[in-house]
C-alpha cells in the first residue's frame, strides 16, 4: 500500500512537471508589458496588497512583504507579524497599514493573468482521467504483497501496543512513587 502510494505521487509529479517544463508561469506579466497601475508607488513601499476575501463583516487581506517574499492573511483591525490593517475601502479597493511606526496606503495589484496562455496549458495537459485524491490505483496485488502488507500492519501494531503498554507501565510506577512519599511524610 505505501509503495503504491508513493509511486502514485512520483506518477503524478513527473506528469506535471513534464506539462510544464518550459512554460511560464500564466501569472507573471509578459516582458515588456506595462506595470500594473500604482506599481511605481509601491516600488518605494515595502508591501503589496495583493488580495482580499470577504468572510462575514470583517475582509481578511493579504499583504506581502515584499523584501522578505512572504505573504500574511490579516482581518481588518488586527496586527499579524508587526503589520497592522487598520482599514479596507472597497471602492478604491485599498487598505491601511501600519508596520515600525510608519503608515502606509497600498492599492490592490492588479491581475497579471494572461487568458490566452491558459490555451497552452490545458493543451499541454496529460490526457485521460487522473487519479482522484483519496483514491488509491487499482493496481492488482500478489499475494506475496498482500501478505507483506498484512505482516507490516500486525507488525505496526504489535509496536504501538508495546509503547502504549510502556507508557502505562511508567506512569503506575510514578503513581505508586507518589503514593509512597505522600505516606512517608504522613
Amino acid at each position: 500500500m505505501r509503495t503504491q502510494l508513493g509511486f502514485l505521487c512520483v506518477l503524478l509529479s513527473s506528469l506535471v512537471a513534464t506539462s510544464l517544463v518550459g512554460q511560464s508561469s500564466p501569472f507573471q506579466r509578459k516582458p515588456g508589458s506595462p506595470p500594473p497601475a500604482g506599481a511605481a508607488a509601491a516600488k518605494e513601499q515595502p508591501f503589496e496588497f495583493t488580495g482580499v476575501v470577504k468572510m462575514g463583516s470583517t475582509p481578511l487581506v493579504c499583504v506581502t512583504e515584499l523584501a522578505e517574499k512572504r505573504s500574511y492573511w490579516i482581518k481588518v483591525g488586527q496586527t499579524t507579524s508587526g503589520i497592522t490593517v487598520s482599514n479596507f475601502d472597497q471602492e478604491t479597493r485599498s487598505i491601511a497599514v501600519r508596520h515600525n511606526g510608519q503608515s502606509y496606503q497600498l492599492m490592490l495589484a492588479e491581475s497579471t493573468f494572461d487568458s490566452n496562455q491558459l490555451a497552452s496549458y490545458q493543451a499541454s495537459a496529460p490526457s485521460g482521467p487522473l487519479p482522484s485524491a483519496g483514491i488509491a490505483p487499482t493496481v492488482p496485488l500478489t499475494n506475496e504483497e498482500k501478505a507483506t502488507d498484512a505482516r507490516m500492519l500486525v507488525s505496526d501494531l504489535l509496536e504501538i501496543g508495546m509503547i502504549q503498554r510502556k507508557a502505562y507501565e511508567n506512569a503506575k510506577a510514578e503513581e505508586l512513587a507518589a503514593e509512597r512519599e505522600s505516606a512517608k511524610k504522613n
